[in-house]
């Protein structure tokens, strides 16, 4: 009955018929469009041309229904109704973020920080599907397909954004059993089995005197996860340097002990990764942002 391109107009033909039974009349809808009453008046015209049937029968006074323009003046409506529908999903889409949202980040950083986060997302935006992967390794955005990139420390140059959102203290702990059986003072520190990570090898501690020392031992147990650190001086192992963050709650529960409060480690930074060319999308900007606030609260 019609051809591509008359197809392609049929849809507008059918909403400039409604507007016409809505208005009552080909001039109250030519004022409501924006159209001439001519150009309105070819619309239906080319309409019952192209169905082969009359849809209205037209007076000086009133227009009239057939009963083929009944059923169309249904159709027409339903069809308002569906691209009404259509155009809300779409705001709502932009409004309340919805799919994938792929992060990575850090072993430590899942408990206490991102998982917490990510599930307020969650609870806020019910069509969010996150992808989490926790890892130490540094992934690539690109060849793993991430939105978001945690990564703590010296960043290589890349094209990529970094933003910084906090830093990292480092504090020695150590179990309440290991400290009973192996009083610490700086003197002996380097006498102590100490617990390492690959990036605290001869770390330097610093005093808020000024004073400093090493953290390295020829007694160490060294892992390669801060979890598995934080595992292994929960155990009694030895000495740790880890990030206050990490360890408050064992702190606070005397599952773990400060030791040498006046020492510190160098302080890190951590940074959000990304690759988006303009502004994150805002379900990231969120995520980015509260994952900052929750550092500064500790910090």
């Amino acid at each position: 009955m019609f051809n591509k391109n008359e197809q392609k107009r049929l849809a507008y033909q059918m909403l400039v018929f409604d507007e016409v039974i809505k208005q009552g009349s080909f001039t109250a809808a030519a004022e409501s469009l924006g159209h001439t009453k001519s150009a309105v008046s070819q619309y239906v015209n080319q309409l019952e041309s192209g169905l082969g049937v009359r849809l209205l029968n037209r007076s000086t006074r009133q227009l009239n229904l057939t009963v083929v323009g009944q059923k169309l003046a249904e159709r027409s409506e339903q069809l308002l109704d569906l691209l009404s529908m259509t155009l809300e999903e779409v705001k709502s889409h932009e409004l309340a973020p919805a799919g994938r949202v792929a992060i990575t980040a850090p072993h430590a950083f899942e408990a206490g920080l991102v998982t917490p986060i990510i599930a307020h997302l969650c609870h806020e935006y019910p069509r969010l599907t996150p992808e989490l992967t926790f890892t130490d390794e540094r992934l690539d955005l690109l060849q793993n397909n991430l939105d978001i990139a945690i990564s703590v420390g010296p960043q290589k140059d890349s094209s990529y954004h970094a933003i910084s959102i906090g830093r990292l203290d480092s504090i020695l702990v150590a179990s309440p059993g290991y400290l009973a059986k192996r009083p610490v003072n700086e003197a002996d520190l380097g006498e102590h089995h100490l617990v390492t990570l690959p990036w605290q090898q001869r770390a330097a501690l610093q005093s808020h005197h000024g004073e400093s020392c090493l953290f390295s031992s020829d007694r160490q147990l060294r892992v390669n996860t801060s979890i598995s650190a934080i595992n292994s001086v929960r155990s009694g192992v030895g000495i740790g340097l880890m990030p206050t963050i990490f360890v408050q709650d064992d702190l606070d529960s005397g599952l773990l002990q400060r030791v040498l409060p006046d020492y510190r480690g160098e302080a890190r930074e951590v940074y959000a990764l990304h690759s988006y060319q303009q502004q994150l999308p805002p379900v990231l900007r969120r995520f980015v942002d509260k994952l900052k606030l929750a550092l500064s609260r500790v910090g």
